[in-house]
Formats: structure tokens, C-alpha cells, sequence
């Protein structure tokens, strides 16, 4: 895969995992599934607002925003697996798929698996342009 095709993947991926996010967020808020302080200064900054900066920066800084889409994307993938899947937290899909509206805890549930997917594709998407790069790199040429 060429590191233009890499490039636009990883964009597609930063777009989708937004709109995951966002729908996420809103079925936490009107499942009154809250994240404590200490999760949201993890979530603000590496879940919704690193993504969309590194995607903004693959084209101008590359080196950077793969470093940060990977990073950001392996420390989400790692967040969400653990709050939703593994530890027994108010924000497991098993707890809240019991929760009204059954609409709302649906799509909880739905874009905690969205997310996770999202999260793994964008970080492996991450690794093959650091791997690109450094190719590129090692033979003399502009990467990407």
C-alpha cells in the first residue's frame, strides 16, 4: 500500500472516529453515563482532540501527525477496551445495555465497538506510515 493510500485512510479514519465520538458522547449524556474528571482530561484531549489535530497535521508536519494519530489512537484503543469492555465500570456495554432510553444504550453499545474498531485500524494505519517513513527515510527520499 502506497503512503498516499495510507495517507487517505488515515483521514477517513480520523472522519469516522469523530462522528463515533460525537455520537458516543451524546448517549452518554442522555444515559447519564458521566466520565469522572480524571477520564475526561484522558478523553478531551487524546480521544476527541488529538485525532482531528494529527489528521489536520499528516499533510503539513507528517512525521508529527502520524506520531500523534498512532499514539492517539493505540492510547484510545487501550482507554476504551479497558472502561468498556474489560473492568467492571458504570460505562461497561454489559451495565449499560440494561439502561432507558434502550435507543440511547444501543448506540452506546454499538460505538463502543465502533470506536474500539476505529481505534485499532487508526493505530495500525499509524504504525504503517511510521514504518513508510522510515523507509523512505533510510533510502534518501521525502517521505510520502
Amino acid at each position: 500500500m502506497n503512503s498516499r493510500t495510507l495517507k487517505l485512510a488515515a483521514l477517513g479514519l480520523v472522519a469516522i472516529h469523530f462522528v463515533v465520538v460525537v455520537l458516543h458522547s451524546f448517549a452518554h449524556q442522555l444515559l447519564s453515563v458521566n466520565a469522572s474528571p480524571a477520564q475526561l482530561a484522558f478523553i478531551i484531549p487524546v480521544i476527541i482532540v488529538a485525532p482531528v489535530v494529527a489528521g489536520i497535521m499528516l499533510s503539513r508536519f507528517r512525521r508529527f501527525g502520524t506520531l500523534l494519530l498512532t499514539a492517539s489512537m493505540a492510547g484510545s484503543f487501550v482507554f476504551g477496551v479497558y472502561y468498556h469492555l474489560t473492568a467492571d465500570t458504570i460505562d461497561h456495554v454489559a451495565h449499560v445495555a440494561q439502561l432507558e432510553p434502550h435507543r440511547w444504550s444501543q448506540m452506546f453499545v454499538a460505538t463502543s465497538y465502533l470506536l474500539a474498531i476505529s481505534e485499532l485500524l487508526g493505530a495500525i494505519v499509524g504504525i504503517l506510515l511510521l514504518m513508510r517513513t522510515s523507509t523512505t527515510a533510510s533510502r534518501g527520499k521525502h517521505a510520502f
